[in-house]
């Protein structure tokens, strides 16, 4: 699968490291817009060409001329784009990158990457394993579950949320008029996820 990601500066290096490191079958072109930006854009096309192809877009330019632009590019071109935490018509844009869901149509993004879904091995109480079947393409979801190994279960089940939070380069604001920072929906979504894990080990 091969995936154009747009980025401004190094916005997108954190993602675009995990995505390298953790995936599978997959072929990134990355295309940087050299910062600093004007706050109004109007001619993207200074910034962003035409002339590429993919299967799959991801948007890390956190411009709104820029992603519109690369959204019309997008659905000119028939590709999927993501562009998550952005509220974009002709877009796949979940809360944050960790809240996409498999997407059959982008598959060989979305069975890597996304809402975590793990496995866990258990042995007298003790974690002894844990298998990464989905993870968050920053690789936040690998490295915390390193950091439960031979770790008590109990413990596991709150400390795994806590390290992906460590290593998220999510915004992590107050919540406001009860809507959670990006940071603490990242913390749920893999406290759910390691809560599954155990919860299938008990009941086969």
């Amino acid at each position: 699968m091969k995936i154009a990601v747009f980025q401004v500066g190094n916005k997108g290096e954190h993602k675009i490291e995990g995505i390298r490191k953790y995936g599978r079958g997959i072929e990134l072109e990355v295309f940087t817009v050299p910062e600093p930006l004007p706050q109004i854009i109007d001619e993207p096309e200074d910034y962003i060409y035409e002339d590429f192809e993919a299967d799959l877009i991801l948007d890390y330019l956190y411009h709104g001329d820029l992603t519109d632009y690369l959204i019309e590019i997008a659905n000119k071109k028939d590709i999927p784009i993501v562009a998550s935490g952005r509220k974009k018509p002709g877009a796949i844009t979940p809360s944050i990158c960790c809240s996409l869901g498999d997407i059959e149509e982008i598959g060989g993004y979305t069975h890597q990457f996304g809402l975590p879904k793990i496995e866990v091995e258990v042995d007298e109480g003790i974690v002894k394993r844990v298998k990464i079947k989905r993870g968050a393409p920053c690789g936040a979801t690998w490295e915390a579950a390193e950091k439960i190994i031979n770790m008590d279960v109990k413990e596991a089940l709150t400390r795994f949320a806590l390290e992906v939070q460590f290593i998220c380069q999510a915004r992590g604001f107050y919540e406001v008029k009860g809507k959670k920072a990006p940071l603490h929906i990242a913390g749920e979504l893999h406290k759910e996820a390691i809560k599954r894990a155990v919860e299938r080990l008990t009941s086969q």
